[in-house]
């Protein structure tokens, strides 16, 4: 399943694809959705599906209230410490633009 969700993500012929997955994945507010956001965009090598990650990560709807920012930042902090140093640098990105 994994293989196919990152597929989707990285879908160069349709940013649609990728922006639906991505919120999709967003949405369900857990780890492992960031993680998979994550390590797409870690990876993309199409500017306009890497922007697009980008964006989807930057519109994640957790920023609009206090404690679903709060919670987004506890997951992005874990992911600085992930095994994929992908998902580690594009966590720590995120973070550094928020300080």
């Amino acid at each position: 399943m994994a293989g196919v969700l990152h597929r989707l993500l990285l879908d160069a012929q349709d940013t649609g694809v990728t922006a639906d997955t991505a919120a999709a994945l967003l949405a369900r507010r857990d780890l492992a959705g960031l993680r998979a956001v994550l390590a797409a965009r870690a990876v993309a090598s199409d500017e306009g599906t890497a922007d697009q990650l980008a964006a989807e990560l930057d519109c994640d709807p957790r920023w609009a209230t206090g404690e679903g920012g709060a919670e987004l930042l506890t997951q992005l902090r874990t992911l600085t410490s992930d095994t994929d140093p992908g998902v580690r640098d594009e966590a720590s990105l995120r973070l550094s633009r928020l300080r």
